[in-house]
């Protein structure tokens, strides 16, 4: 089985935040890439009210404001 890299932009997080969404980003591990060029690697707990809770891979929560952020990218497993 191969991956896919898979680019979320921030714009689509607030405008298009579906329950399909939600159960492929949900305890998925993710780069949150933000404006800035900083990247923060960990597992995307919850998205509400703006904010994305990140749990780094020390164990460290974040909570991050979506208007920082340029995308959110994550591996997903192709069917081929």
């Amino acid at each position: 089985m191969g991956k896919r890299l898979i680019r979320i932009r921030a714009t689509e997080l607030l405008n298009n935040w579906t329950s399909e969404t939600a159960n492929r980003l949900i305890n998925a591990e993710v780069n949150v890439v933000f404006l800035d060029g900083r990247t923060l690697h960990g597992r995307l707990l919850n998205v509400q009210n703006f904010e994305l809770s990140v749990r780094d891979n020390v164990g460290h929560g974040h909570l991050v404001p979506i208007q920082t952020v340029d995308e959110v990218i994550l591996d997903e497993k192709a069917p081929f």
